[in-house]
């Protein structure tokens, strides 16, 4: 007698993103976030980015395979479609545009996401910015460069350091979202680090509430870890 198999709902994906995420969020927790050096705590702002990313990475395959596959199309066109390599936020876009055109022109609608802004030479303190969505998606090419950075041992992360440039002259290198240094170098920081979760964690939303209610299903974000951008002050 045959079993009928249930295909996967789009929440599982999520709730898989979220379970990801746990270990980056609590490694944001065990920093000090004080002024001054940070000493070996300066190891967690690249290890919450390469945890980050990859999840991101995972959300997406594992997201829109599931898309797919209720959409009824076959495991051959699923494997071809989902021929990805560390796919960024753009990546993203164009799979959902590919597959819904209709979709387009939605795209980036009322998106923002507050992260920080690098201080200029010569100054400390990081700003807030808020970023719309093409800054968003340019901002997270370049934290892709940096993932490659730090998986490749181009860099280590943890100190002011020379960040290599991409092969390809028309990606952003990974200094472009990094803290320019007195000195030429370039840092990564917590702050860093934090702003790079927040891109990609708003970028996944945006785009997987996009797809989920255009196929009439709504999803719940609240199990997904936030990386806000202060810490909350020590109770009394």
């Amino acid at each position: 007698m045959a079993t009928a198999v249930l295909a996967p709902d789009l929440q599982s994906s999520v709730d898989r993103f979220a379970r990801s995420l746990i270990v980056p969020r609590r490694l944001l927790a065990l920093h000090p976030r004080k002024q001054g050096g940070a000493g070996d705590a300066a190891a967690l702002a690249p290890a919450i980015t390469q945890c980050v990313i990859p999840a991101f990475e995972g959300f997406v395959e594992d997201f829109f395979a599931t898309v797919l596959y209720r959409q009824g199309q076959s495991f051959a066109q699923i494997v071809k479609k989902m021929n990805l390599t560390n796919p960024d936020i753009a990546e993203f876009t164009g799979l959902v545009v590919k597959e819904f055109p209709e979709l387009k022109r939605l795209v980036g609608t009322d998106f923002e996401v507050t992260v920080f802004a690098p201080p200029p030479v010569g100054k400390s303190f990081w700003t807030d910015k808020d970023l719309v969505w093409n800054e968003a998606v340019e901002a997270a090419r370049g934290w892709m460069q940096v993932r490659h950075c730090l998986a490749h041992g181009l860099a280590s992360g943890w100190r002011s350091e020379v960040w290599p440039g991409p092969v390809k002259k028309e990606v952003p290198p990974a200094s472009s979202v990094l803290r320019r240094m007195p000195t030429g170098k370039h840092s990564l920081a917590l702050h860093g680090a934090i702003s790079c979760a927040r891109i990609y964690l708003a970028g996944a939303q945006h785009l997987g509430d996009l797809v989920a209610n255009h196929l009439h299903e709504t999803l719940n974000w609240s199990g997904v870890p936030e990386f806000p951008l202060r810490a909350a002050p020590a109770a009394d």
